[in-house]
């Protein structure tokens, strides 16, 4: 909490499946936990919405300032970033980055950009249309493939964009099988940690604005061994 006002976290599930992939399975958790912070949340799922490419035309830094040329859900979508206070991306892992949904939404973002650059310490960027927003940014995403170096360029990215705000990175290296997990005791016992640990770093970052670092560990380890991973990944390829 914010004094009197309530803080808001706005999530963006960027996953083609929406609520039925893997990576609403982390976001889930993850949220759950920023629940219990009493904390307001509002998730966007990018494949049911109207958000059309950006046209590089720069219409909203010179003849609209801060309005695009488009008229569809990014309109609405603008106004919530600028009252986010936890802006929270999350995207599976789509040739080392964001997916095209998500890309979209981000280029999108422009408007809320000034045309100017500025210098700031060592660093050249646009200053906000609004104040600096959001506050914190969190990534979550996953991949079909063990090892957190292929998420190394997302990551950056991020960095960049968030301008040193870039809270927490939850990375899941093994998100192949996160939806078997459920029909599965075995696989939700060994999980289980995981997944309080997700929950965790859901309340840390609204109370405190980071992850703990023994929260973290659990978060970055894996769960099973690559190897046996790997193997149980390409018996499933030649399955299908």
């Amino acid at each position: 909490m914010k004094g009197d006002i309530q803080m808001k976290v706005l999530a963006i599930n960027g996953s083609p499946r929406g609520k039925t992939g893997n990576t609403e399975i982390l976001l889930e958790q993850f949220l759950k936990g920023c629940n219990e912070e009493g904390i307001e949340i509002e998730t966007i799922y990018l494949k049911d919405k109207n958000i059309k490419h950006c046209s590089g035309c720069f219409t909203c830094w010179t003849k609209t300032p801060g309005k695009c040329i488009h008229k569809d859900d990014m309109e609405e979508f603008l106004i919530k970033i600028s009252q986010a206070d936890i802006m929270v991306y999350a995207t599976p892992l789509y040739y080392f980055t964001v997916t095209g949904l998500m890309k979209d939404f981000m280029d999108r973002m422009l408007p809320l950009n000034k045309k100017e650059i500025v210098k700031i310490g060592d660093s050249y960027s646009h200053p906000r249309r609004f104040r600096e927003l959001p506050v914190k940014t969190v990534l979550i995403s996953n991949c079909g493939f063990p090892g957190n170096y292929n998420f190394s360029g997302l990551v950056e990215t991020f960095k960049v964009m968030a301008r040193g705000n870039l809270a927490a990175t939850i990375l899941c290296g093994q998100g192949g099988i996160l939806n078997a997990i459920s029909s599965d005791d075995t696989l939700t016992k060994m999980y289980e940690s995981f997944f309080k640990a997700l929950r965790s770093a859901g309340r840390e970052v609204v109370s405190l604005g980071y992850i703990k670092t023994e929260t973290q560990t659990i978060l970055d380890k894996d769960v099973i061994d690559p190897d046996i991973y790997i193997e149980n990944a390409n018996r499933s390829w030649k399955q299908r």
